[in-house]
């Protein structure tokens, strides 16, 4: 499906919100409190060969050094938790780069999780009837760098704390939004009464978000480059689709990590609007909602012959050449399972006009 097709189809779904019934291959879902060991021929831990190429590929020979590079984030968790992250494999990978597993942003309270570099075949899924063309060929990828991820979706009350305004198309009509220069004010006089910055930044966010319904459901209606703003802000970055991709998969071959509407608020479930993050069952490396509740921008270019590329494989793929159009992953809650698959790629313009399911998830380089 070109990009033209895509974004008629796309506008063709929001303006009618029809819910189209699906058939879909259920694989086993999991829970937080055990989840399936990732499958062999995905995410595998990286053996020595490629442990070379990928210090050859990143010009270094030892280990990263974590003290250095982690004071935007506070530690919550040092090692992954064996109850979330399954595969002993996969944990010794975590634990190989030295970094803690669970942090929290120092700058805007997101809590993100480490994904380990690693190996994986991105594209067209084993065995996947609905995938389009241009998720073929499927192709062999290398990630050299480890990356923290957001666990879940940027949240509303996550995007006003840090924006001082939510343009959501579903949000709590008491939503209080407090305009930037009455922010600040209110800042200076809780700065004046002895409060520390961080203590007014807390203390003013509560006061926005309270007894609002919508704070914990996604932030949408975003452009590409309303997204920018926040990284510019924040400090933080949008994935990449190969690192999308590899951190949704979580060791899974298939078209999903679990059974659909286990994993995912999608159009047979969703009542027309999108939910709480958090609030179906997470992918073996512990991240909600990478399937279904709203697109999630990536930071790569947008072509649908782009895989053809790297058909031989490809090491840090970081997408096509400049063009009119981003790409987005994951479904959301208005498309149905054949758009709702770990392999699935929407393009569309990088600025206006916004659309209603579009939203995203923040990474970092430690």
């Amino acid at each position: 499906m070109n990009a033209y097709m895509n974004l008629i189809t796309h506008t063709v779904i929001l303006a009618s919100l029809v819910t189209t019934t699906f058939v879909v291959t259920s694989v086993t879902a999991q829970s937080p409190a055990g989840a399936p060991n990732a499958n062999p021929t995905q995410g595998q831990p990286i053996a020595s060969s490629i442990q070379d190429q990928i210090q050859r590929a990143v010009g270094q020979g030892g280990g990263i050094d974590a003290s250095a590079r982690m004071a935007w984030a506070e530690v919550l968790e040092a090692a992954p938790n064996p109850k979330v992250v399954t595969d002993a494999g996969m944990r010794a990978s975590i634990q190989a780069t030295g970094l803690p597993w669970k942090v929290r942003d120092r700058v805007t309270g997101i809590e993100m999780l480490l994904v380990p570099s690693g190996k994986f075949v991105m594209g067209m899924s084993v065995g996947d009837e609905d995938a389009n063309s241009d998720e073929k060929p499927s192709h062999e990828v290398i990630l050299t760098k480890p990356f923290y991820l957001g666990q879940t979706e940027v949240t509303q009350e996550q995007w006003t704390r840090l924006m001082g305004t939510n343009q959501s198309y579903f949000q709590d009509i008491n939503f209080e939004v407090i305009p930037a220069a009455d922010r600040d004010e209110k800042i200076a006089e809780l700065l004046e009464a002895g409060y520390t910055r961080q203590q007014a930044e807390q203390k003013l966010g509560a006061a926005i978000m309270e007894n609002v319904v919508t704070a914990t459901w996604p932030v949408e209606t975003l452009t590409w480059e309303d997204v920018q703003s926040f990284m510019q802000k924040s400090g933080l970055r949008l994935p990449t689709e190969a690192e999308w991709e590899f951190a949704c998969r979580a060791g899974s071959p298939g078209p999903l990590y679990g059974e659909l509407n286990q994993i995912s608020w999608n159009s047979t479930n969703s009542e027309n609007r999108t939910h709480a993050v958090g609030s179906k069952l997470p992918n073996a490396l512990g991240f909600y909602d990478m399937i279904g509740n709203v697109w999630e921008w990536t930071n790569d270019w947008y072509a649908a012959d782009y895989y053809r590329a790297c058909e031989n494989g490809a090491t840090d793929p970081t997408g096509a050449a400049q063009n009119p159009f981003r790409t987005l992953r994951g479904g959301s809650w208005d498309f149905d399972g054949k758009n709702c698959r770990v392999s699935f790629r929407l393009n569309y313009f990088q600025g206006d006009p916004r659309i209603t399911d579009y939203g995203f998830r923040v990474a970092r380089t430690p």
